[in-house]
């Protein structure tokens, strides 16, 4: 993969590099917010692992504008880990969030668990956990019984099921599936969540309601 670091700490931004590129990737590293703005605006990139707490410009913001263009892993890094830190780069479209100090080896092995989940998003039919969705014919089927759900509820399961075991905050997946100019409010995302629960009580998966945070699905 082509992945884009964002880190100020020469330190950490090599160890980074180092361990990134020994598993195969080819990486592009930036030093400030700023620098990294402008590798974004001129290049493209399969993952990006960006820290929090970078001159110029956050890695919020950088967050921000890769989601504009390239849907691609992204992870935050940062010192702090106040639960709403971890809001706010969910919010914004961040894949995962590691906190200061962490090891290496366990930034490479997320980051390519996400990009893992990003594939089998590619992909039209989903399987997991004895059901099958298939986004081609907005149909879902389960043992013997195809089960056609209404579109936005689809859209959500659709969504979650492209990424087992990601959060999403509810403006994330609002913003996804009712668009941005949706005028309604987050709870919206709670019901559409409690139709699905009751629709497969018995399949392989389930919603988990991430406290503060969102949902995600997991697969039993």
């Amino acid at each position: 993969m082509k992945i884009l670091i964002a880190e100020d700490d020469a330190m950490i931004r090599n160890l980074i590099a180092d361990t990134l590129t020994a598993a195969g990737h080819a990486v592009t590293a930036a030093r400030t917010g700023s620098e990294a703005s402008r590798l974004i605006a001129s290049e493209t990139f399969e993952a990006a692992v960006l820290d929090v707490m970078l001159p110029g410009k956050d890695g919020l913001a950088l967050c921000q504008e890769l989601r504009k263009t390239q849907e691609i892993p992204i992870i935050l890094l940062t010192a702090l880990g106040a639960l709403d830190d971890k809001r706010a780069g969910f919010d914004i479209g961040a894949d995962d969030y590691m906190t200061k100090p962490f090891l290496p080896e366990e930034l490479l092995f997320r980051l390519q668990a996400v990009a893992r989940r990003y594939r089998k998003a590619a992909l039209p039919v989903l399987s997991l956990g004895g059901v099958t969705i298939d986004k081609t014919s907005y149909l879902v089927k389960q043992a013997d019984q195809t089960i056609r759900l209404p579109r936005k509820e689809f859209e959500l399961l659709y969504q979650l099921a492209s990424f087992p075991g990601r959060v999403f905050s509810r403006d994330e997946l609002i913003e996804r599936i009712w668009g941005i100019d949706f005028e309604g409010d987050d709870r919206t995302i709670d019901v559409h969540v409690k139709r699905l629960r009751e629709r497969f009580l018995d399949a392989g998966f389930e919603i988990l309601t991430v406290r503060g945070l969102g949902y995600r699905l997991e697969v039993r």
